[in-house]
Parts: structure tokens; sequence; C-alpha cells
């Protein structure tokens, strides 16, 4: 463990020990929240735990040192190695057709040709391929490659609102709903831009008019990453504008 590991790792030991201490945690409410975590890593939730509560904040942590497009959580979901597309993304079942059109470029407002830009999104129903049965890795996700001037255009799916957990009695659900919460995400697409001599940017992008944009459990809903959706020849197109930071 390098200096800064043993850094961080001691101080967020410290915090957990002053509220531990500050709130006179007893005996069973500490037994209570340990055998709370070893059912969420039962259930296999622990990214999404971890996810929900602190994503954002490393995300709002580096926009203190970038000028582009918001950073934004990523999720649990992502999954390298999406299959190469030009124009679709490879969708199944009854879905609402989504063209995702958008260019990228530098601060300084020069299109960047070459990024590799990973888009995936959930299903209508709120799955995600390659964590649901009915949905392999090839479904609701491709890569893509900028042109010339920075921009891409690919077809998908307008996605799905989806809960935290698939049933609410889960072990994140649970504790959603003993804060209060409601453990519902609104409609959002994930993208994911990385070109060499440059940030990577993991964002999102969410649908204006969307359910649950006020009361996201995750709290990652901005004003700037909320996109009005329009339709062109019969389809909706939502368009995006990203700004790259340099390395």
């Amino acid at each position: 463990m390098n200096e800064r590991h043993q850094d961080i790792v001691i101080s967020i030991v410290d915090a957990v020990r002053a509220v531990l201490r500050e709130k006179q945690v007893t005996f069973d409410e500490y037994r209570a929240g340990f055998h709370h975590l070893i059912e969420t890593a039962a259930a296999k939730e622990t990214g999404l735990l971890l996810d929900m509560f602190f994503n954002q904040t490393i995300c709002d942590t580096e926009m203190q040192h970038r000028m582009g497009t918001r950073s934004n959580v990523e999720g649990p979901y992502f999954l390298e190695g999406a299959p190469m597309v030009t124009d679709e993304i490879k969708v199944r079942g009854d879905v609402d057709p989504l063209l995702i059109r958008g260019q990228v470029k530098d601060t300084n407002d020069n299109p960047l040709p070459d990024v590799d830009v990973d888009i995936w999104f959930s299903s209508p129903d709120g799955f995600y391929s390659g964590f649901a049965d009915d949905y392999p890795q090839e479904y609701f996700r491709g890569k893509l490659i900028t042109d010339k001037n920075g921009r891409f255009c690919v077809k998908g799916s307008i996605p799905g609102e989806y809960p935290i957990t698939r049933e609410r009695h889960g072990p994140t659900g649970s504790l959603i709903a003993s804060l209060g919460g409601q453990g519902r995400r609104p409609r959002h697409v994930h993208q994911k831009y990385r070109k060499p001599g440059f940030q990577t940017l993991t964002t999102q992008a969410y649908f204006a008019g969307s359910k649950y944009l006020d009361e996201d459990p995750v709290e990652s809903v901005f004003d700037d990453l909320v996109h009005e959706v329009k339709v062109e020849e019969g389809i909706k197109v939502l368009t995006l504008a990203i700004v790259l930071d340099p390395s």
C-alpha cells in the first residue's frame, strides 16, 4: 500500500469511528449494519450500494479540475468489450427507437476525430445487457468512433426507468426505503469517451420531462445533463455536445 492509499484508508476509518462515537452507536445497531453489508455482498449489490452513495461525489471532485462536459456516475453496469457499431446498436423487444447523435470537441472548440465512444442504456423494462439472462452483452450497448469532424450518430432505443434494485426488499432497496427515499432512477443514456491526450469522460444524458428527475436516489441529475428530445422524420432524437479536457 502506497502512502496515498494509506492516507485515504486511515482517514475513512477515522471518519467512521468519529460518527460511531458522536452518535453513540450501540452494539446492536453496529451488528445490524454489519449484517446488512453481508447481505448486500451476498446479493451482489456491493457495487450498486457504493455507487449510489459515493460515485457522484468522485465526479463532483473531478469537476473541480475540469472545464469540459460534466462527469457523471458510471454505475455498476458498464462492460468493456461492447460490440463495435457504425449506425445502429442492437436492441430487442418492444422498443421506442431513439437516434443518438453528437459531436465531441476539445476545450478550444476544435472537433475531435477518432474518439472511442461507449454508449449503453437499459432495456425498456429496465435491465442492462450482460447482467440479465434475456439480454446478452451485444444488446443495448455499443462502441463507435467519431468521424473527422468529431461527430457520431447511432440508432438505439429509449431506456426504461428502473429500480435501484430489482426487488424493493433487496438490501439496497430496503436501505433506500428506510431513509425515506424512492428507488427508481430516471431514464438516462450512459456514455464514456476516450482519446489519447485527453481525460476520459464518463457521463449520462437524462431526458427532460421524465419521471424521478427531482428524486434520483443517486443524486446525479444536473440541469446541464438534462436534454430535450426532439422528433425528426418520425423518430426521437437525442443530441449531445461533448467537450473533453486535455490530460
